[in-house]
């Protein structure tokens, strides 16, 4: 069983539109930003195992490089639940917004 969590930067629809949207691939609401960026380098310095439950993947960013600066969704799994709270705060300071697929509700 995992969690999901949705982040980006900014978008023109609504969080729980914006996440439905980036669970179906489609990113046409996100804009690039260098504080995505920067929030996946952070995430994955500090928890490398991150990377197996981060989209997108690294192969996902073959096909659309300019979507690692997009969005950030994870899958987390109930030990990688711990972290959360050091997450949103990362969010938080890199001023991304987002959604909890589990809560149905903004970040």
């Amino acid at each position: 069983m995992s969690s999901d969590f949705g982040f980006w930067k900014r978008s023109a629809g609504n969080p729980e539109e914006v996440f439905d949207s980036l669970a179906e691939g489609d990113t046409s609401d996100l804009v690039v930003s260098p504080d995505v960026l920067r929030f996946r380098e952070e995430l994955l310095t500090r928890w490398p195992d991150m990377e197996d439950v981060l989209e997108p993947s690294r192969f996902d960013l073959e096909e659309e490089p300019d979507d690692a600066g997009k969005y950030v969704l994870l899958a987390l799994s109930v030990r990688q639940l711990d972290c959360l709270h050091e997450i949103l705060d990362m969010a938080k300071r890199n001023g991304l917004v987002g959604f909890s697929g589990v809560a149905g509700e903004p970040i």
